[in-house]
C-alpha cells in the first residue's frame, strides 16, 4: 500500500495538468469572491453572502469552480492511464488493484482538501482587501457551510475518479460530469413542474448534483441548519445523499476494475 501511495503521489505531482487545473480552480474562485466583495463594499456583508464569497459563488452555479476542477483531476487519475496506455505498466508496478484504487482515492482526497482549504483562505483574503470587511469563518451559517464545501470539493474529486475508472474514456467521463449537472438535472427538475408529476417533485432534492450543491448553501432554504420547508432535506441529509451517489459510482468502478482486463 505504501508503494501504491508513493506511486500515485509521484504521478499526480508530475502531471502538468494537475497544476494548471489547480491554478484555474483557485484563480477563478478568487475572482468570483473578489467581484462579489468589491460590489458589496458599500454595504455590510451578511453571513449568508459571506458564505457565498468564501465558497467562490457555489450557491449561484451548478458547477462551482474548485469542485469541478477537482472532478476533472479525478477523471484524469484513471482517464490518463487508459488514454496513454500506461495502465499496464502501472499494474505491473502495483499489481494489487484494490491498493491502486485506494491510493488514487487517498491522494485525491488529500489534494482536493488542501486545494479547498487554500481556496477558502484565498477567497477570504481577496474579499477582505476589496470589500474592506472581515468575513466570519466559523459562525453559523458560514461555519457549517464551509464544512459542507470542503466535503463537497473532495466528493467531486472522488466522483471524477469513479467516472474515469467506470467509463475508461476521458471524453465520455468529461461529458458526463458536465452534462448531468448542467442539462439532465435541471431538465428533470423542470419536468416536475408539470402537474401530473407534482407528486415526485420533492425527490429532485436527492439527485446527485442537486444534493451536492446543497452541502455548501447559505442563501437558500437548504442552507439553513433547519430548513423552513419541512419537505426540503437538511444539509446533513444532502451530504449523505451526495456521498451515497459518489460511493455508488466509485464502488461500481472498483468492482469492474477487478473483473475487467487492463
Amino acid at each position: 500500500m505504501i508503494d501504491a501511495l508513493r506511486f500515485e503521489w509521484i504521478r499526480i505531482r508530475t502531471i502538468r495538468s494537475t497544476y494548471w487545473l489547480t491554478a484555474l480552480a483557485l484563480v477563478l474562485s478568487a475572482a468570483v469572491a473578489g467581484l462579489i466583495g468589491y460590489f458589496s463594499r458599500e454595504n455590510p456583508i451578511s453571513d449568508q453572502m459571506a458564505g457565498v464569497i468564501l465558497t467562490g459563488g457555489s450557491a449561484f452555479s451548478p458547477l462551482p469552480f474548485t469542485a469541478v476542477f477537482m472532478g476533472i483531476i479525478g477523471v484524469f487519475a484513471f482517464g490518463h492511464e487508459y488514454r496513454h496506455g500506461t495502465i499496464l505498466p502501472t499494474l505491473t508496478a502495483v499489481p494489487r488493484r484494490g491498493s491502486l484504487v485506494l491510493a488514487k482515492a487517498a491522494v485525491l482526497i488529500g489534494w482536493s482538501l488542501v486545494v479547498a482549504v487554500v481556496s477558502v483562505g484565498l477567497n477570504w483574503g481577496v474579499a477582505r482587501v476589496l470589500s474592506g470587511q472581515s468575513l466570519p469563518l466559523f459562525d453559523a451559517p458560514v461555519g457549517p457551510a464551509l464544512g459542507g464545501y470542503l466535503g463537497f470539493v473532495v466528493l467531486w474529486g472522488l466522483l471524477g475518479l469513479g467516472l474515469g475508472g467506470l467509463l475508461r474514456s476521458l471524453p465520455a467521463a468529461m461529458v458526463l460530469i458536465f452534462v448531468v449537472p448542467l442539462v439532465v438535472e435541471p431538465l428533470l427538475t423542470a419536468l416536475t413542474m408539470i402537474p401530473a408529476l407534482e407528486s415526485v417533485r420533492e425527490y429532485v432534492h436527492y439527485l446527485p448534483f442537486t444534493a451536492g450543491n446543497a452541502m455548501s448553501q447559505t442563501v437558500s432554504d437548504l442552507g439553513a441548519d433547519r430548513p423552513r420547508n419541512s419537505d426540503l432535506p437538511t444539509r446533513l441529509v444532502s451530504s449523505l445523499t451526495f456521498t451515497a451517489w459518489v460511493a455508488l459510482v466509485l464502488g461500481a468502478a472498483t468492482a469492474l476494475f477487478h473483473k475487467r482486463d487492463a
